[in-house]
């Protein structure tokens, strides 16, 4: 197995501010990937001079890079290439793509970047594109050009100019913890809080699908001393918004497609069931009615259906609701545990936690053949959530007796590990694409 270290060093820009270090790590458990070389980027003026005290050629192919390993799909090599490749010395040395391309700098602080993306085996330029990029968007546009090579090499999109939200807890050594809702580009740069920090636990955030500015999180807290579920709007501005006092205590909240309705579990007289609040017209609906527990609802793709954990036959198990017709049936059968179920964005799979023994395991359901494949051999993963491209899932685990998150491809299953150095994080969840 090969083990892959390194660091990256961010600072959280929201108001309530401090510095952090998360390390990464790469465990790649496969080499089946596609080799491509990323050349540096080499930066010239506007009259066509080379500039050699700027950095931002080479942190935009470095940038590249990593987002290219972490997918699993790609084994990357940096190299200097100045000019159209040598595409039969490449060939030689087993590599199937070449990325490169410049950057013409048109102002102290703008630049157009040039990229180009080639086959080796039929000499060919299967992309070019030039984009514009800031001092200040420069790990943005980089994660954008990542997409499209992804896309052009794969015909696949990618999903590395996307968002992630999780939930990070400090602890001071008297027993006292502070918990922080935070968001991040998809590679863990660019941590915001976006909450103050507090006592109280937070539990269960989820992005809403909307584009940009718009997209909200939903998130249960505990800061009225019971469990609520709240509405934060990291973009706009605004205070987070909290969801009617319902006659009993609301969690796990998830969000319908069209980002005007959530599913929740509200538990009235001792009795958890899965319900939707609309939140234009305050409407709440009870959509399960059975005497057991019903909980840990989540939309298909389509919104027109709700995967869920429910204990009904007496063992914990994930059903699969049709929202129209009303039909109910089992999803699992394998264990007499299976929970945390949420639809792949194709609504073809499920990924779950499911118990081997004593240990709690990331596995993914293919509904209609209903064969489960266990992904990990951890004792404790939870909160599962896919990629919107479907390649990946992030999920929370422990290491070390600390939360942690995990990404795992589901091409090879090289596993990404995102830890806080001096906290934990856990309850992930994966934006959808901006537009």
């Amino acid at each position: 197995m090969k083990y892959i270290k390194f660091f990256i060093l961010f600072s959280i820009l929201a108001s309530f501010s401090a510095n952090a270090i998360l390390e990464v790590n790469i465990i790649k458990s496969k080499e089946d990937s596609f080799p491509v070389v990323i050349s540096s980027f080499p930066v010239y003026s506007n009259n066509n001079v080379i500039i050699k005290d700027t950095q931002i050629g080479n942190e935009i192919a470095s940038i590249i890079r990593d987002d290219l390993n972490r997918s699993g799909h790609f084994n990357t090599t940096a190299e200097k290439i100045n000019t159209i490749p040598d595409f039969d010395f490449w060939e030689n040395h087993k590599k199937d793509a070449i990325v490169t391309g410049k950057i013409v700098q048109t102002s102290p602080k703008t630049y157009n970047v040039d990229l180009y993306v080639y086959d080796v085996y039929t000499k060919k330029q299967l992309y070019g594109k030039r984009i514009g990029v800031t001092n200040a968007s420069i790990r943005k546009v980089a994660h954008i050009l990542s997409d499209k090579i992804y896309y052009t090499l794969l015909g696949q999109k990618g999903a590395f100019n996307t968002k992630l939200t999780y939930v990070s807890i400090s602890h001071n050594g008297h027993g006292d913890s502070k918990y922080r809702l935070q968001i991040s580009d998809a590679d863990g740069y660019n941590q915001k809080t976006i909450l103050p920090p507090t006592s109280k636990p937070i539990l269960s955030p989820v992005w809403s699908s909307e584009p940009g500015r718009l997209r909200k999180i939903a998130y249960v807290s505990f800061e009225n001393d019971r469990s609520e579920v709240f509405i934060a709007y990291p973009y706009l501005g605004i205070n987070p918004t909290k969801l009617p006092r319902f006659d009993g205590i609301a969690s796990s909240p998830s969000w319908h497609p069209d980002g005007d309705s959530i599913a929740l579990t509200i538990s009235k007289n001792g009795n958890k069931d899965i319900y939707i609040y609309t939140l234009k017209n305050q409407n709440l609906k009870r959509v399960t009615t059975n005497v057991a527990i019903d909980t840990e609802a989540n939309f298909s793709p389509d919104g027109k259906s709700i995967a869920f954990t429910s204990n009904r036959t007496g063992q914990v198990q994930v059903y699969i609701k049709n929202l129209k017709s009303g039909k109910i049936s089992r999803a699992t059968f394998e264990g007499s545990y299976n929970a945390k179920p949420v639809f792949s964005p194709d609504g073809k799979d499920l990924a779950l936690i499911h118990r081997v023994g004593s240990d709690y395991r990331l596995a993914l359901l293919d509904i209609a053949s209903r064969d489960l494949m266990i992904m990990t051999q951890n004792k404790s993963d939870e909160s599962p959530f896919f990629s919107p491209n479907g390649g990946m899932i992030i999920y929370g685990t422990n290491h070390n007796n600390k939360g942690i998150l995990s990404i795992i491809s589901l091409h090879n299953n090289q596993t990404v590990e995102f830890m806080h150095k001096e906290g934990e994080l856990r309850e992930p969840s994966w934006s959808n694409y901006s537009n």
